[in-house]
């Protein structure tokens, strides 16, 4: 069989978190991660025509016998997809004549191919929307159906629905350690944890792998590509179960912050996407740094190379939002923020000259919910009032950085400033930075006069200086991290 097949899952993000509703999108990350079972009984049934090379990340690599059979294989999976899943959408390649002896170069000029007919026009796979129909207001898709509960939804929301209930089955099978014996992730954004009448908040974490996308496009074997994409799937599953078990062990630490009924019965964090080296979770809004950091750190202990000379390693971004902040906004802020953790990645690696850019983190805690970017968020509330200075330092490198502060260090200073002002002054502080230099500098100087011990923390050594510490990310920090 020389005939290559290449399938590829689109708008994933899009079919996935377009709804506030948890129940769509956990029934939607199911069918996207098992969208290509199908081929798995088809090359069972049909070994002499249809070969599985891989599936997974959102990809699957066939080989056929003809290519004849090729675009039969694909007219038959597509056109199933418009019954069984409405709204997926796929793009495929095909190369006749595939030569696995030179699989490194055959793979990259098929997922070129790729790339070139996702540029091209794409099928309508939802019925379109008109003005002699109603809107689902789950997916802003035309209403086909109605609901046990007399909703108008989508044929596309109908679908999400009705593999919840195997996403819920298929997620317990994280929680099969003894240590997890009275506890169940929640069924609501608006119980992972939050106190009533006290915070609202969520968090929104995306979580991307570094660096294996050019791991696998350089492999040389479909039987590497198999391996290394059934290793990365398990040391994504492992490093989230052992930071839920940190998180049972360390459990009395959060007391202060979650209710007692998550504390008792329920984790404060919601699994969605767990497929790849791409992550997807939501949690309490004071947690989402700490589930990331930890999560990373973990992800950390396993490795490319069977020599453990190349750790995994990745880079995250966390948004931190009202429970009803449109989702899909909050999951594209928190893509976004992962995107900016890389670039910060990337500089880092190119000026140090060092192929081990380690762990990144950013997060943004949105106020409101003006501004649709980050980069709009951020010029909106993050900047003085000259709006030429930015007032962030973000992001950070988990791990110790040369003539940078590390996150760790971060951490250690927020505490230390809680430590030596009262919260009033915390407050007074956060706002004199974003006023101009010289009333900043006329209020630092006002609180080294009257808090010795703030200066002794920060400014007891010749070279400090004002500038050295990202005291509005440490503000920030206090508010949004465990203490």
């Amino acid at each position: 069989m020389n005939t290559a097949i290449l399938f590829d899952t689109m708008s994933i993000q899009q079919y996935v978190f377009g709804s506030n509703k948890l129940k769509d999108n956990l029934g939607a990350s199911y069918i996207v991660e098992n969208i290509y079972d199908y081929f798995t009984q088809k090359a069972k049934d049909h070994p002499k025509d249809i070969e599985i090379g891989y599936i997974g990340g959102g990809n699957a690599l066939l080989f056929a016998s003809t290519k004849a059979k090729a675009k039969e294989i694909i007219q038959d999976y597509t056109t199933g997809l418009l019954w069984k899943h409405p709204g997926v959408s796929i793009t495929v390649a095909i190369k006749e004549g595939f030569d696995r002896k030179k699989y490194s170069s055959e793979i990259q000029m098929l997922f070129g191919k790729l790339a070139e007919n996702k540029g091209k026009f794409q099928p309508i796979n939802t019925i379109a929307s008109h003005g002699i129909t109603d809107t689902c207001r789950f997916s802003s898709l035309s209403v086909e159906q109605i609901d046990k509960f007399n909703n108008l939804i989508s044929s596309s929301t109908a679908t999400k629905r009705n593999f919840e209930q195997k996403a819920r089955e298929e997620e317990k099978t994280l929680l099969v350690d003894t240590i997890f014996n009275n506890y169940s992730f929640p069924a609501e954004f608006e119980h992972l944890g939050q106190k009533k009448h006290e915070d609202s908040h969520i968090s929104v974490v995306h979580i991307d792998g570094n660096g294996f996308g050019e791991v696998f496009r350089n492999l040389n074997s479909v039987d590497a590509t198999k391996n290394l994409s059934s290793k990365v799937n398990e040391a994504v599953r492992n490093a989230f179960i052992d930071t839920l078990k940190l998180y049972v062990k360390s459990k009395n630490d959060f007391k202060n912050i979650l209710d007692g009924k998550t504390f008792d019965k329920t984790l404060p964090i919601r699994p969605i996407v767990l497929g790849g080296d791409d992550i997807t979770f939501v949690c309490h809004g004071k947690l989402g740094i700490w589930f990331a950091e930890n999560f990373m750190e973990r992800f950390e202990n396993f490795y490319i190379d069977e020599e453990k000379t190349k750790p995994f390693s990745a880079c995250a971004g966390i948004a931190i939002v009202k429970a009803k902040y449109p989702f899909y906004r909050a999951y594209k802020m928190a893509e976004e923020l992962c995107v900016s953790a890389k670039s910060a990645r990337k500089k880092y690696m190119d000026t140090q000259q060092t192929k081990d850019g380690g762990n990144w983190i950013d997060f943004q805690l949105a106020y409101s919910g003006l501004g649709n970017t980050l980069e709009e968020v951020r010029k909106l509330q993050f900047f003085n009032i000259k709006g030429n200075k930015p007032l962030y330092n973000r992001p950070y490198r988990l791990e110790k950085v040369t003539g940078n502060i590390s996150f760790g260090q971060l951490i250690k200073y927020s505490l230390i400033l809680k430590e030596t002002l009262p919260n009033a002054k915390i407050k007074d502080l956060r706002e004199m930075l974003t006023r101009d230099d010289a009333s900043f500098e006329d209020f630092m100087e006002h609180l080294k006069h009257q808090h010795n011990e703030f200066k002794m923390k920060f400014f007891n050594r010749q070279n400090d200086q004002e500038n050295k510490y990202p005291f509005f990310d440490m503000i920030e920090l206090l508010e949004i991290y465990p203490t």
